[in-house]
Protein backbone atom coordinates (compact mmCIF):
# COMPACT_ATOMS: atom_id res chain seq x y z
CA UNK A 1 0.00 0.00 0.00
CA UNK A 2 1.22 3.66 -0.91
CA UNK A 3 0.82 6.64 1.41
CA UNK A 4 -0.27 9.47 -0.04
CA UNK A 5 2.23 12.35 -0.06
CA UNK A 6 -0.31 14.97 1.04
CA UNK A 7 -0.84 13.65 4.41
CA UNK A 8 2.81 14.51 5.18
CA UNK A 9 2.39 17.95 4.23
CA UNK A 10 -0.73 17.80 6.99
CA UNK A 11 0.85 15.90 9.53
CA UNK A 12 4.56 17.20 9.60
CA UNK A 13 6.10 19.15 12.19
CA UNK A 14 6.12 22.37 10.38
CA UNK A 15 2.54 22.42 9.89
CA UNK A 16 1.50 25.19 12.37
CA UNK A 17 3.74 27.47 9.91
CA UNK A 18 1.67 29.84 7.76
CA UNK A 19 2.44 28.69 4.43
CA UNK A 20 3.10 31.73 3.28
CA UNK A 21 5.97 31.87 5.34
CA UNK A 22 7.34 28.50 4.32
CA UNK A 23 6.46 29.08 0.28
CA UNK A 24 8.42 32.26 0.17
CA UNK A 25 11.60 30.62 1.99
CA UNK A 26 11.67 27.93 -0.62
CA UNK A 27 11.09 29.66 -3.17
CA UNK A 28 14.09 31.91 -2.23
CA UNK A 29 16.43 29.52 -1.48
CA UNK A 30 15.08 28.18 -4.82
CA UNK A 31 16.14 31.39 -7.11
CA UNK A 32 19.57 31.73 -5.14
CA UNK A 33 20.18 27.66 -6.09
CA UNK A 34 18.95 28.94 -9.92
CA UNK A 35 22.10 30.96 -9.86
CA UNK A 36 24.52 29.59 -7.62
CA UNK A 37 27.96 27.21 -8.02
CA UNK A 38 27.62 23.66 -7.53
CA UNK A 39 28.96 23.99 -3.91
CA UNK A 40 26.89 26.33 -2.85
CA UNK A 41 23.60 24.35 -4.31
CA UNK A 42 25.13 21.26 -2.64
CA UNK A 43 25.02 23.31 0.96
CA UNK A 44 21.75 24.20 -0.30
CA UNK A 45 20.18 20.73 -1.08
CA UNK A 46 21.85 19.53 2.55
CA UNK A 47 20.49 22.27 3.93
CA UNK A 48 16.87 21.51 2.71
CA UNK A 49 16.97 18.50 3.47
CA UNK A 50 17.86 19.00 7.05
CA UNK A 51 14.70 21.43 6.99
CA UNK A 52 12.44 18.45 5.74
CA UNK A 53 13.74 15.36 7.56
CA UNK A 54 15.35 16.99 10.82
CA UNK A 55 12.46 20.24 11.32
CA UNK A 56 9.53 18.51 9.78
CA UNK A 57 10.18 15.38 10.73
CA UNK A 58 9.10 13.57 7.21
CA UNK A 59 10.81 9.84 7.39
CA UNK A 60 13.57 9.19 5.51
CA UNK A 61 12.55 6.33 4.04
CA UNK A 62 9.77 8.84 2.17
CA UNK A 63 11.76 11.31 1.24
CA UNK A 64 14.59 8.63 -0.22
CA UNK A 65 12.18 7.25 -2.42
CA UNK A 66 10.71 10.22 -4.03
CA UNK A 67 14.00 11.72 -3.82
CA UNK A 68 15.16 8.48 -5.16
CA UNK A 69 12.31 8.42 -8.59
CA UNK A 70 13.22 11.99 -9.09
CA UNK A 71 16.93 11.64 -9.90
CA UNK A 72 16.14 8.25 -11.64
CA UNK A 73 14.88 10.68 -14.23
CA UNK A 74 17.90 12.93 -13.86
CA UNK A 75 20.60 10.21 -14.27
CA UNK A 76 18.75 9.16 -17.86
CA UNK A 77 19.83 12.63 -18.94
CA UNK A 78 23.66 11.90 -17.81
CA UNK A 79 24.26 10.07 -21.62
CA UNK A 80 23.33 12.89 -23.55
CA UNK A 81 25.74 14.87 -21.86
CA UNK A 82 28.36 12.61 -21.13
CA UNK A 83 28.71 10.44 -24.29
CA UNK A 84 29.85 12.16 -27.88
CA UNK A 85 30.63 10.70 -30.76
CA UNK A 86 33.16 11.02 -33.39
CA UNK A 87 34.59 9.66 -36.91
CA UNK A 88 37.51 7.51 -36.61
CA UNK A 89 39.78 9.92 -38.66
CA UNK A 90 39.23 13.25 -35.93
CA UNK A 91 40.38 10.92 -33.06
CA UNK A 92 43.35 13.31 -32.63
CA UNK A 93 41.19 16.19 -32.20
CA UNK A 94 39.75 15.34 -28.93
CA UNK A 95 42.49 13.53 -27.68
CA UNK A 96 43.41 15.96 -25.19
CA UNK A 97 39.46 16.36 -23.74
CA UNK A 98 38.61 12.65 -24.21
CA UNK A 99 38.36 10.71 -20.86
CA UNK A 100 38.32 7.35 -22.64
CA UNK A 101 36.37 5.72 -25.13
CA UNK A 102 35.31 3.10 -27.39
CA UNK A 103 35.68 2.54 -31.23
CA UNK A 104 31.69 0.78 -33.13
CA UNK A 105 32.32 0.71 -36.86
CA UNK A 106 33.51 3.77 -38.25
CA UNK A 107 32.77 5.84 -35.12
CA UNK A 108 34.47 6.78 -31.85
CA UNK A 109 32.42 7.43 -28.79
CA UNK A 110 34.11 8.93 -25.82
CA UNK A 111 33.23 11.09 -22.60
CA UNK A 112 34.54 14.35 -22.36
CA UNK A 113 35.65 16.08 -19.59
CA UNK A 114 34.05 19.16 -20.62
CA UNK A 115 30.61 17.02 -20.56
CA UNK A 116 31.09 15.46 -17.18
CA UNK A 117 32.12 18.86 -15.74
CA UNK A 118 28.82 19.83 -17.16
CA UNK A 119 26.77 16.97 -16.01
CA UNK A 120 28.37 17.35 -12.51
CA UNK A 121 26.93 21.02 -12.55
CA UNK A 122 23.43 20.47 -13.92
CA UNK A 123 23.22 17.09 -11.70
CA UNK A 124 24.02 19.52 -8.35
CA UNK A 125 21.54 22.09 -9.48
CA UNK A 126 18.93 20.01 -10.36
CA UNK A 127 19.00 18.44 -6.94
CA UNK A 128 19.60 21.85 -5.06
CA UNK A 129 16.23 22.91 -6.92
CA UNK A 130 14.64 19.24 -6.05
CA UNK A 131 14.98 19.77 -2.71
CA UNK A 132 13.59 23.15 -2.28
CA UNK A 133 10.55 21.61 -4.56
CA UNK A 134 10.32 18.67 -2.31
CA UNK A 135 10.19 21.20 1.08
CA UNK A 136 7.14 22.45 -0.50
CA UNK A 137 5.59 19.11 -1.65
CA UNK A 138 5.85 17.84 2.10
CA UNK A 139 5.52 20.81 4.04
CA UNK A 140 2.32 22.56 2.52
CA UNK A 141 -0.93 21.03 1.70
CA UNK A 142 -2.07 21.99 -1.75
CA UNK A 143 -5.22 23.33 -0.63
CA UNK A 144 -3.15 26.26 0.59
CA UNK A 145 -0.79 26.63 -2.09
CA UNK A 146 -4.33 27.07 -4.35
CA UNK A 147 -5.32 29.80 -1.55
CA UNK A 148 -1.99 31.54 -1.76
CA UNK A 149 -2.32 31.42 -5.36
CA UNK A 150 -5.90 32.95 -5.40
CA UNK A 151 -4.48 35.09 -2.95
CA UNK A 152 -2.33 36.77 -5.53
CA UNK A 153 -4.89 37.04 -8.11
CA UNK A 154 -4.26 33.62 -10.23
CA UNK A 155 -6.73 32.82 -12.73
CA UNK A 156 -9.53 30.50 -11.69
CA UNK A 157 -9.36 28.63 -14.60
CA UNK A 158 -5.62 27.49 -13.67
CA UNK A 159 -6.46 26.99 -10.15
CA UNK A 160 -9.28 24.50 -11.29
CA UNK A 161 -7.31 22.67 -13.70
CA UNK A 162 -4.19 22.71 -11.14
CA UNK A 163 -6.92 21.18 -8.51
CA UNK A 164 -8.35 18.22 -10.95
CA UNK A 165 -4.84 17.47 -12.31
CA UNK A 166 -3.81 16.86 -8.40
CA UNK A 167 -6.30 15.43 -7.52
CA UNK A 168 -6.73 12.74 -10.49
CA UNK A 169 -2.94 11.74 -9.82
CA UNK A 170 -4.50 10.15 -6.58
CA UNK A 171 -6.74 8.77 -8.22
CA UNK A 172 -4.60 7.14 -10.76
CA UNK A 173 -2.13 6.09 -8.34
CA UNK A 174 -4.96 4.04 -6.27
CA UNK A 175 -6.43 2.44 -8.84
CA UNK A 176 -3.29 1.21 -10.17
CA UNK A 177 -2.38 -0.04 -6.76
CA UNK A 178 -5.73 -1.99 -6.34
CA UNK A 179 -5.83 -3.59 -10.09
CA UNK A 180 -1.54 -4.36 -9.23
CA UNK A 181 -2.59 -6.28 -5.37
CA UNK A 182 -5.20 -8.41 -7.31
CA UNK A 183 -2.92 -9.39 -10.01
CA UNK A 184 -0.32 -10.65 -7.32
CA UNK A 185 -2.87 -12.55 -5.44
CA UNK A 186 -3.38 -13.97 -8.39
CA UNK A 187 -0.04 -15.22 -9.10
CA UNK A 188 0.51 -12.39 -12.29
CA UNK A 189 4.15 -12.02 -11.55
CA UNK A 190 5.35 -15.35 -11.06
CA UNK A 191 7.27 -15.59 -14.49
CA UNK A 192 8.79 -13.36 -17.16
CA UNK A 193 5.85 -14.09 -19.27
CA UNK A 194 3.04 -14.08 -16.96
CA UNK A 195 4.36 -10.73 -16.30
CA UNK A 196 4.61 -9.25 -19.31
CA UNK A 197 0.99 -10.66 -19.84
CA UNK A 198 -0.12 -8.63 -16.57
CA UNK A 199 1.45 -5.04 -17.33
CA UNK A 200 -0.48 -5.63 -20.22
CA UNK A 201 -3.41 -6.15 -18.87
CA UNK A 202 -2.72 -3.52 -15.85
CA UNK A 203 -2.41 -1.22 -18.18
CA UNK A 204 -5.80 -1.51 -20.85
CA UNK A 205 -7.35 -1.64 -17.43
CA UNK A 206 -6.12 1.04 -15.61
CA UNK A 207 -7.57 3.36 -18.83
CA UNK A 208 -10.65 1.69 -18.62
CA UNK A 209 -11.23 2.70 -14.26
CA UNK A 210 -9.61 5.61 -14.47
CA UNK A 211 -12.54 6.71 -16.48
CA UNK A 212 -15.16 4.62 -14.69
CA UNK A 213 -13.61 6.91 -11.72
CA UNK A 214 -13.81 9.82 -13.61
CA UNK A 215 -17.85 9.34 -14.62
CA UNK A 216 -18.27 8.81 -10.85
CA UNK A 217 -16.41 11.94 -10.14
CA UNK A 218 -18.37 14.31 -12.33
CA UNK A 219 -21.84 12.53 -10.77
CA UNK A 220 -20.37 13.30 -7.27
CA UNK A 221 -19.65 17.55 -8.35
CA UNK A 222 -23.43 17.24 -9.95
CA UNK A 223 -25.04 15.69 -6.88
CA UNK A 224 -23.41 18.61 -4.80
CA UNK A 225 -24.35 21.41 -7.26
CA UNK A 226 -20.99 22.22 -8.86
CA UNK A 227 -21.34 25.52 -10.44
CA UNK A 228 -18.05 25.83 -12.80
CA UNK A 229 -15.29 26.94 -9.93
CA UNK A 230 -13.71 25.00 -6.97
CA UNK A 231 -13.95 26.35 -4.34
CA UNK A 232 -10.95 25.46 -1.18
CA UNK A 233 -10.99 26.69 2.38
CA UNK A 234 -9.07 26.76 5.28
CA UNK A 235 -9.77 26.11 9.25
CA UNK A 236 -6.41 25.44 9.98
CA UNK A 237 -4.51 28.02 12.66
CA UNK A 238 -0.96 29.11 11.84
CA UNK A 239 1.36 30.71 14.19
CA UNK A 240 3.98 32.59 12.93
CA UNK A 241 7.73 31.72 14.14
CA UNK A 242 10.40 34.57 14.63
CA UNK A 243 12.95 31.52 15.22
CA UNK A 244 12.39 30.16 12.11
CA UNK A 245 12.15 33.19 9.88
CA UNK A 246 15.29 33.81 11.28
CA UNK A 247 16.97 31.12 10.73
CA UNK A 248 15.89 30.99 7.24
CA UNK A 249 16.68 34.79 6.52
CA UNK A 250 20.27 34.18 8.29
CA UNK A 251 20.71 31.03 6.36
CA UNK A 252 19.88 32.32 2.96
CA UNK A 253 22.18 35.36 3.75
CA UNK A 254 24.86 33.22 4.34
CA UNK A 255 24.53 31.39 1.12
CA UNK A 256 24.71 34.63 -1.23
CA UNK A 257 27.91 35.86 0.81
CA UNK A 258 29.54 32.39 0.36
CA UNK A 259 28.27 32.51 -3.41
CA UNK A 260 30.09 36.49 -3.33
CA UNK A 261 33.17 35.19 -1.42
CA UNK A 262 34.58 31.86 -3.44
CA UNK A 263 33.27 32.83 -6.19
Amino acid sequence: MHHHLDVYSHTNSLKKLPPLQKLMFALTVLAIALVAHPLTQGAIFLWLNLWTIGYARIPLKVYGRVLGVVSLFLITSFPALLLNVVAIDQIDTIKASSLGGLTIGNWYFFISHSGLIQAGEIGMRSLACVSCLLFILFTIPFSELLLILRRFRCPPLLLDLLLLMYRFVFLFLDVATQLQLAQQARGGYRTRQRWMKSVALLAGQLVVRSLQRYQQFSLGLAARGFNGEFQVYSIQSYKYSKRYALESLCGCIGLVIFELTFW
